[in-house]
């Protein structure tokens, strides 16, 4: 199970949202948790980004809702929205990744 999450901003809020994501992605390779994988991009439109979250199963799903890397951003995030995260489930059809 996967997501493609999209993250509009507010102007000017780029660089905090890349630092806000690296900050929220070091907390989850902190947790060792094998369950669940998250990549974040940015792309040529400074006010948006996209985040990708791989999930083995639900409880891995409901591992990293409940995880405190993620309350953390989830909590700290709505000042540099300018509205909430879209979140679309996606299913993978092929990759390299490993």
């Amino acid at each position: 199970m996967s997501l493609l999450v999209e993250y509009t901003l507010k102007d000017g809020k780029a660089d905090e949202q890349a630092e806000a994501l690296r900050t929220f992605v070091d907390g989850l390779k902190a947790l060792k948790d094998d369950g669940f994988q998250y990549s974040a991009f940015e792309t040529d439109d400074p006010t948006r980004f996209i985040g990708v979250l791989e999930f083995d199963d639900d409880e891995a799903k409901q591992r990293f809702l409940a995880s405190a890397p993620f309350a953390n951003y989830r909590d700290n995030a709505s000042d540099r929205f300018s509205a909430p995260p879209n979140a679309t489930q996606i299913r993978l059809v092929a990759s390299t990744r490993k």
